[in-house]
Formats: structure tokens, C-alpha cells, sequence
């Protein structure tokens, strides 16, 4: 199972601009604003370097992967049209769609008709949406502006720039700078609450568990990835500290490779929401009963509607979630 099957889913008038694909507030037909915020043109540089222009900004979007649709989201705009609506419905509650956005295929292979059906301003996507034959025929629908949604170097950097892009392509600038500072205070919050608390270098580590042909396989979350860059910003530190994937920090494990973990460390971990929590299943295991930390009662499910590969709203919660589990 890979991470992206789902650790595995316009203005019409002013009378439709709460529906699908609208922004949440209108400009009267009085408003002297110039530039974006009054409809000028818009442009930003994509992850390709490619530049991406609009005459003015976009009003109706189509989101190809979870993480672009919650940056809209997040900044007032409701997609017209997302890759796998359930799927990110289930893993992430914390920034839920608005206005039943159509689904326009899975986010790895979308639908170039659905798309097209639905005439948008722009296509967000992740660099794995749109495989390279279908490009051309995207960038024929609408101009596409391609994010890389995680890196192991700078991850919280990478998600503001990317909000504050895509914040500038929808007329959103103001609203994109005040997500960036939300979640810098809510950091802010969690960490003193984790200081207050004296838990200040505690080790952690966040794992998904999951069940493969009848074994229990577990996805750790190494240095880099987005629980780790989040509890440093929380004065924690890397309790697994094999490094995963280069883009999202991501490694393999089972039970036995739980052993590496300091005897002090704090296990956090999600599972998926349609399938039996597989660390019940563990109760007679003895490599498990005997690890330190399970010894001491520190293991914590999370909230799997919280999804951590999305924007600083996420991101933000499960830091605050995690300062919770932490302080105690």
C-alpha cells in the first residue's frame, strides 16, 4: 500500500457562490480594489519552474491530489471538482470539502473528461497527478499548476510557500499569510503546553500500522516526515531515526524492528478508519508486550481524520493532538 492510495481518495452567478468551485465572498460591482483581489491578473512559479498565469484569479478549481484541495479549501474556496472526494472525506475532517465536489477519478489517474466537463480556471496538482501523456491534454483544459506536496528538508516551509502559491492564484494572498500564522501560534501553544508539562526531548515516533497478507506491517514515520517536523516545533525528538523515503520520510518495519525504539519513547500511531485497530491484535504478542513503552502505557491512537500530508490546518491540529498525548 503506498501513501498516496490512501495511507491506501464556479461561479455561475452571485447567487451560486456558496456552491462547488466558488470562492466564499463576492466583490460588488462597485469595488475600486486593483490588482489580484479585484480581478487582475495572477502568476506563480510551479514546482517544475514552469510558469503559471492567469488573467485573473480562479474562482473555479479542480484539486487532483488531497493536499492542494485543502490548501482551496482552506483559503475560502470550495473546489469544483477533487480526485477521490471519499477518500480525503474519511482521512481528513479537519478541513472538510464544501459544496459536493464532483469526482473527477482517482489522484493518480484523473479523469481528463470529468475535468473538462467541469471548465475550470485552474488544475492544482501534486507532481504524481497527471501522468506525462496526459499533460498536453490538461494544460488544454486549463492552465495546471503543479506543487510538490512533502519533502524530509523544510516540510512546514514547503506547505506555507505552496498555500501562500496557491493563495496568490485564487486572489487569496491575505488569507494564505494568516494560515501561515495560525499555525505558527498554535505551534507556539502546543509547545508550551508539552514544556509546562516537562516533556520538553521526549523521543516519539508516529507509525500506520496496517494488516498485508495475513502479517502486520508498519509504516514509520522517520526524521523529516511531517510528525517529525511537527514535534520538533514541539521541543521533541526523533524516536525512530532511520531515515524513510526522500519526499515523505517514510520506512518499513514490523513488530521485531520496534526494538530499536528507546524504552522511553512515546508511540503514537493512526489506523485505518474502515479496518480493525491492528494494535488490539497485538495483545499476546510478546515482542510488543515487552517493549518499554508499551510497559509504560505510552502508545496513543490519533485521529486518522487528521491528515498529515495536507496544509498547515492539519498539520497544526496534529501538533496539538500529539502536545495533548505528550503533557498528558
Amino acid at each position: 500500500m503506498k501513501i498516496r492510495t490512501a495511507i491506501a481518495a464556479a461561479t455561475i452567478g452571485l447567487l451560486a457562490l456558496s456552491g462547488c468551485g466558488t470562492t466564499d465572498d463576492a466583490k460588488s460591482a462597485g469595488d475600486s480594489t486593483t490588482g489580484a483581489a479585484a480581478g487582475g491578473p495572477v502568476s506563480i512559479t510551479d514546482s517544475r519552474g514552469k510558469e503559471v498565469k492567469l488573467d485573473h484569479p480562479a474562482q473555479k478549481v479542480v484539486a487532483l491530489e488531497w493536499s492542494v484541495a485543502e490548501y482551496a479549501q482552506s483559503l475560502g474556496v470550495n473546489p469544483a471538482g477533487v480526485a477521490d472526494p471519499k477518500g480525503y472525506a474519511m482521512w481528513d475532517k479537519t478541513v472538510p470539502l464544501q459544496g459536493d465536489p464532483k469526482d473527477v477519478g482517482v489522484r493518480n489517474e484523473p479523469s481528463v473528461d470529468s475535468i473538462a466537463g467541469l471548465e475550470p480556471d485552474v488544475i492544482l496538482a501534486d507532481t504524481a497527478s497527471i501522468p506525462a501523456k496526459q499533460m498536453a491534454q490538461m494544460e488544454k483544459i486549463a492552465p495546471v499548476a503543479v506543487f510538490t506536496s512533502a519533502n524530509t528538508s523544510d516540510l512546514v516551509r514547503l506547505v506555507k510557500d505552496n498555500q501562500d502559491k496557491v493563495g496568490t492564484l485564487l486572489g487569496k494572498e491575505d488569507e494564505a499569510k494568516r494560515l501561515g500564522e495560525e499555525y505558527d501560534q498554535q505551534i507556539a501553544e502546543a509547545k508550551k503546553k508539552v514544556a509546562d508539562a516537562g516533556k520538553e526531548g521526549t523521543p516519539f515516533v508516529f507509525a500506520y500500522p496496517y494488516e498485508d497478507a495475513n502479517a502486520l506491517s508498519i509504516r514509520m514515520h522517520g526524521p523529516g516526515s511531517a510528525p517529525s517536523a511537527i514535534g520538533k516545533g514541539l521541543g521533541l525528538k526523533d524516536a525512530w531515526t532511520k531515515k524513510g523515503d526522500a519526499e515523505y520520510g517514510v520506512g518499513q518495519s514490523d513488530v521485531e524492528g520496534l526494538t530499536a525504539l528507546p524504552a522511553d519513547a512515546r508511540f503514537s500511531y493512526w489506523k485505518d478508519p474502515e479496518a480493525k485497530d491492528p494494535i488490539e491484535g497485538l495483545s499476546s504478542n510478546r515482542v510488543w508486550k515487552n517493549l518499554g513503552f508499551v510497559k509504560a502505557g505510552n502508545v496513543h491512537r490519533m485521529d486518522a481524520g487528521v491528515w498529515l500530508y495536507g496544509g498547515t490546518k492539519s498539520m497544526a491540529k496534529y501538533g496539538s493532538d500529539l502536545a495533548d498525548a505528550i503533557a498528558g
